[in-house]
């Protein structure tokens, strides 16, 4: 079985928005926010839906940064990662049933938290390039 999703690396102040999951078999690992991609949506409009659901804001501009291939026992998953940015004045907030707790993390913080296996790789990957990938003109 394959499942293909979007995930968003948003960008704001110098960190990055983490979120933990609060409920399920990987119940308190932290994730980059997103979500499924449902059949016949491309995985920008399906980011940006599921940003809206799950944390109540609109994204900004929005760049692909990588496409993550993961074996979990049970699925495969394909996760493409956007960097993005929130509009001025956008909050994100929990939506309880998705997320527990939402932190904004430095690069010095970024791999301080338990994140889900497709993600581990993708944000040492981050954390080394940090500086490139969030530069003025990447954004």
């Amino acid at each position: 079985m394959s499942t293909h999703v979007s995930a968003a690396i948003i960008h704001r102040d110098g960190k990055i928005l983490a979120a933990r999951r609060a409920s399920g078999p990987q119940e308190g690992l932290w994730e980059l926010p997103g979500g499924k991609v449902e059949p016949g949506e491309g995985a920008l409009v399906a980011l940006r839906r599921e940003i809206a659901e799950e944390l109540g804001c609109e994204l900004g501009p929005a760049w692909l940064y990588d496409t993550v291939e993961h074996d979990y026992p049970d699925f495969h998953l394909t996760m493409d990662c956007y960097v993005c940015t929130l509009p001025e004045g956008a909050e994100p907030a929990c939506r309880e049933d998705v997320h527990s707790e939402l932190r904004w993390l430095a690069r010095e913080e970024a791999l301080d938290v338990e994140w889900l296996p497709a993600d581990k790789e993708l944000m040492a990957r981050l954390t080394y390039f940090w500086d490139e990938t969030f530069s003025d003109q990447m954004l």
